[in-house]
């Protein structure tokens, strides 16, 4: 099994092996619950995640054998040794085999598929929500031109602005405080093709009717 790479808090993917071991929503949700900093045994990541613990622990020791995951010190009690992630956050390696891109694609897939589902909890539930949760939600996207050089800039301050919530421990987390779901999903745009009755540049064509 290679060793992952880790850097900076990361833990860098270079295995098509170990990426694809990800495209499952409950390793992602336990990915989720420990990314924060957090060791948690398989008992209390299935109170989080809503899976079984035995659930839990199958997916933990896959996480663990491509080195994202790892069992953390065993507890006074020693009935239930807890996990921790080996770093905040996933980032594949630039130097990937070609056999990656299918593997980021099939990750990219549940990281969605998981995303749109907790959306669309929200939505069924959100009449029974407090006023001040509804008021806080944003829903919403839009088109911006950009240029390289910007959009990393972009990315960049988004990052900055959420940092200082993002490893808030148990311990550390204010009254009242609950899990918000934060979606970065910053996608250049193709360049689409002309409308049908467009001339160059999208500008209105000759009409043979008018």
């Amino acid at each position: 099994m290679p060793k992952q790479q880790e850097e900076d808090g990361k833990i860098v993917l270079s295995d098509p092996r170990a990426i694809r071991a990800l495209a499952h929503p409950a390793r992602l949700a336990i990915l989720e619950a420990l990314f924060p900093g957090d060791e948690l045994t398989a008992t209390e990541c299935a109170s989080l995640t809503g899976l079984s613990p035995s659930a839990t622990s199958y997916h933990l020791k896959a996480l663990a054998r491509w080195g994202i995951v790892e069992a953390g010190q065993a507890r006074a009690d020693g009935r239930d040794r807890p996990w921790r992630a080996k770093g905040r956050s996933i980032e594949v390696s630039s130097q990937v085999p070609r056999g990656t891109v299918l593997a980021e694609g099939a990750v990219l897939e549940t990281f969605l598929d998981r995303n749109r589902a907790l959306v669309t909890e929200f939505l069924d539930h959100q009449a029974s929500e407090p006023p001040e949760w509804r008021d806080a939600v944003e829903l919403g996207g839009g088109d911006y031109w950009l240029t390289a050089e910007e959009l990393t800039e972009v990315s960049r301050a988004l990052r900055n602005v959420l940092e200082p919530y993002e490893h808030r421990r148990r311990a550390s987390r204010p009254d009242k405080s609950r899990q918000v779901r934060v979606v970065r999903l910053i996608v250049p745009r193709s360049q689409p093709s002309p409308l049908p009755g467009s001339g160059p540049d999208g500008a209105p064509g000759d009409d043979p009717v008018g």
